[in-house]
Parts: structure tokens; sequence; C-alpha cells
């Protein structure tokens, strides 16, 4: 086969990249790389005005009419990770709620809603459902993300999820395979490892991804860690790992997750990142956006970081680093699912609203009598930052238990871990009314475990609000709240129970 000449190498390596953007318009570098193939886009929460629907739509449209073949993705789990409904919060529970509960009919339901929220908007591909098994309590990027601790429930509700979405005409992208869950670090600010045996990948984190792949699932989304038994590169760079998701029966897109991640971009670089993992047998490589994530890079803006690995794909295949039949395959599958995504019918519209406190009212864990006296509430907010793929939502807990109470809010943001546990313990006694600690996981974030020590010391009486993954011993409050999420819909439970509503 004749060489082809470099306009040819540069559509190819166009159409393998999926690039983030500032802004809630096009920007001229994201239109002519569409007009020059580019695979799509990722919108972000900043690319999203969430209080006008019309505005993703129009974007949308816009990515569509630059190139008809542009698959358009976002990170909507539901729960604490949403980009559609980040103003407000998410209407629906998150995956750990859903889980305990272990109704599949309602998985199933929650799914296809958010499948309608992201046709609505003219969206793809939903980076979702996160099938990681949660196995060690500790984890700090998937805790409540998961359905469970247990392989066989989170197997069936990913299978439910992926059936959800993909009713909605919205294509499924399970992750983060071969799964993150059970790991003490998260990849977007370092490289992390899944210190397990082949025999514990095979028994307890791929039944998930078997499951999904079974169930139709249109992609599939790698992670940036290392399993030791498959060798010393990242899952994503490692064709061990994914040569595994096709030995499982996967023919569809395999997706990285964001190359600007420290786990990459801090190792060996966004560049030579995407190529290794197109070389291993991703089909195609999401950018992120870097301004979202200082720790590697804030100051680079999203055409320099996109263009950073653009030009390293196209050296690739100038060089044969990166062969041309393998990125002919990866641009193969890629044009099949726009193919699937253009079949759909048209998003009807925007879903009517979905009742996610109802579930969230069936999976809390109540201890003690956690209903408050009258009078105004101090709340102290203890959660230390979320990942950047939750991002730093607002407190909607206070947000909920402020429609019916007078609520004082404290927030620790900025404080060393001595000088929070010493303003929180103080404010909690001086404060006449009920005191309410919100934390997220005490268990993994010694700057909450001394808040909430100093806290209960100084008020025993305290109600506290566990909002992420459960912690394996008791908790140590006389009142608490095992919530399992943070989402709007979880917390317009939990005030109504605080409130005794």
């Amino acid at each position: 086969m004749p060489a082809l000449r470099d306009p040819a190498l540069s559509r190819l390596a166009h159409s393998l990249l999926w690039p983030g953007f500032a802004g809630r318009t096009a920007p001229d570098w994201l239109r002519r790389a569409l007009d020059q193939g580019l695979a799509g886009a990722v919108y972000f929460e900043q690319n999203i005005d969430a209080a006008d629907p019309s505005q993703v739509r129009a974007l949308s449209a816009e990515l569509h009419d630059a190139n008809p073949d542009a698959l358009i993705g976002v990170d909507e789990e539901g729960g604490i990770v949403t980009r559609l409904e980040a103003a407000a919060g998410s209407s629906t529970p998150g995956n750990a709620i859903l889980g305990r509960i272990d109704d599949l009919d309602l998985t199933e339901r929650t799914a296809a809603w958010i499948g309608e929220l992201v046709a609505s908007a003219g969206v793809d591909i939903d980076l979702a459902p996160t099938v990681d098994v949660n196995a060690n309590a500790r984890n700090p990027v998937i805790g409540v993300r998961s359905f469970s601790a247990d392989p066989e429930v989170v197997s069936r509700h990913a299978a439910a999820y992926v059936r959800g979405l993909q009713r909605a005409g919205v294509a499924a992208c399970p992750k983060h395979f071969p799964g993150h869950g059970d790991t003490v670090t998260d990849s977007h600010l370092a490289a992390a490892t899944a210190d397990i045996t082949l025999d514990e990948l095979h028994a307890v984190h791929l039944p998930p991804f078997r499951a999904a792949i079974d169930a139709g699932a249109k992609a599939l989304m790698t992670a940036h860690i290392r399993v030791p038994g498959l060798g010393d590169q990242p899952a994503t760079m490692n064709p061990a790992s994914l040569a595994l998701a096709r030995e499982l029966g996967f023919d569809g897109v395999l997706i990285t997750d964001a190359v600007d991640m420290a786990a990459i971009r801090g190792t060996v670089g966004s560049g030579p990142g995407a190529v290794a993992a197109l070389v291993a047998g991703a089909d195609l490589v999401c950018i992120g956006n870097p301004a979202l994530n200082p720790q590697v890079g804030g100051e680079r803006t999203d055409e320099v970081e996109f263009l950073e690995v653009l030009h390293a794909v196209i050296a690739a295949l100038e060089s044969g680093e990166l062969p041309l039949a393998r990125a002919e395959d990866a641009a193969a599958r890629l044009a099949e699912l726009a193919a699937w995504r253009r079949r759909q019918p048209p998003a009807p519209g925007r879903p009517g609203p979905f009742d996610g406190a109802a579930p969230a009212a069936r999976a809390t864990v109540v201890i003690g009598d956690v209903r408050l006296r009258g009078g105004e509430v101090l709340a102290i907010d203890a959660r230390t930052k979320r990942s950047i793929a939750v991002g730093e939502a607002a407190d909607f807990f206070t947000v909920a238990l402020r429609e019916s109470r007078a609520v004082e809010r404290i927030s620790l943001a900025g404080l060393t871990e001595a000088e929070a546990a010493v303003h929180a313990a103080s404010a909690a006694a001086a404060h006449h009314g009920e005191a309410v600690l919100l934390v997220n996981q005490p268990q993994s974030s010694p700057f909450e475990a001394a808040v909430l020590t100093a806290v209960l010391r100084a008020r025993p009486d305290a109600v506290v609000v566990y909002a992420g993954w459960p912690e394996e011993t008791p908790p140590e409050a006389a009142r608490a709240v095992r919530a399992l999420g943070a989402s709007r819909a979880t917390a317009v439970h939990v005030a109504r129970l605080l409130i005794g509503a």
C-alpha cells in the first residue's frame, strides 16, 4: 500500500482524538480541528450553562454541523458526578444508593432518565456507568460512584444501567477498565496501583465489565492504574490490559481516561501517553482539559494540550511507531459508533422531573434520633476536596436544610488539619442550637477524622452526616446519617430526616 500523504495522516490522527475545551462556545481551533476530521469533543462543567438547556443543545448542534460524524461525550453518572445538572445538583441517586437498594428496574429507569437528559443535550456518549468494585473502603476516587463492594451486585447493576442508557439512544461507556476499585490513590493526581493478584482481578474486578459487555455497551473507558500482574505500565498504555477487554468479547470503542491526568501527563507526558495508548489498542484518546487540573499544568491552554497530542500522534504514524493498520482499525470502530448514534431517534426533549429523594430514603442508614430541635442550625462542612471527576459541587445539604431552618454554615476550606479541628470544635461548643457536621470518608481523610473527633468531643450530641463510602466500623457519632452520596436528591432526603418531615 503506498504511503499516505501528510494531510491524510493528519486527518487520521485527528479522527482518534477527543479534546476538552474552554468556554461555552466552540473556539476557533476546535472548529478547524472538526473540519479536519476530529473525532469530537468532551464536555466539562465549564462548557455547560446548567440553568439554560438551550445553550448546550446549540453548542452540540454547532459541533455536529462542523463534523456530522463528531461524537460528543459527557460525564453524567448521576449522584455526585454531574455536568448537565451541576448548578442545582443531580436529580438522581448515585450508584451506591442504587446498589444498596438492589432494584434492577429502578437502576434501569434511572439510567434511562439520565440517557434522555444526555440525548436532549445533543450528546452522543455518556461516560457512565462507573462499574468499579469498591473493594477498598479508603478508595479516594471511586467510593459512592460504585454500586457495591460485591462484584455480583456491581455486575447486575452494570448491565441494567447500560440497558437503560442505550434505550435512550445514548452510547454507554462503563469505566474504569480493568477496575479502579482497589486503589488508595486518585489517578487524577498521581500514578495509582491496584495491589491485587491476577486471580483477584478476574474474580472481583472484571465480572462487571463482562456483564456490561454482554448487555451491549458500545464503549469502555480505560483506567490509568497499574496492575502488577499485567506489567509495569498503566492499563491505558498496557497491551496486556487492553487485550483483556477484547478477550471478554468487547468489539466496541476503547476510550482512554483523560491523558492530561497526572498518572499519564506527570509520568510519560500527554503526547507519548496518547501514542502508547493507541499502540496498545485504545481507539479514542480523551485529552481532557488541563485548566481543570492545576497539579499537572493548569497554565496550559486547551489548544496547546491538543496540539501536543496531535503532533505526537502524527509523528508516530509517520515513523511507523503507530502502525497505520492499528490507527485505521480504531477509526473504523469510531465510524461504526457514529453511524449507530445517527440511527437513533431524535431526542423528544428534556425529560420530566425525577424523584431521586425516594430511592435515597430506601438506602439511607440512620443511627439514633437525628431530628433537630427548633432554632438556628450550625452546619460545619468538613468534607475535603473531592476528586476532579466530582468537582467542587455546592453544599446541597445546607441548601436543602435552609428550605425550612435558619442555618449558619462554616466551611473549613483553606485551613490546616489542626486549625480546622480547633475552629470547628470551638464553633460547635459556642453554638446554642443544634450542630450538624458534614464529612465524606473520615477513614481515608486524616483532615476529616481530626475534625470529626474534635467536634464530637465538644458536642457529643452533634448530628454527623456521612456523605461518602461507609467505613467498616460503626460511626463514632451517637446521632448519624449514612447518606451514601451528596447529590441534590440525597440532600433533600437527609434534610427531611433532620427536620422530621
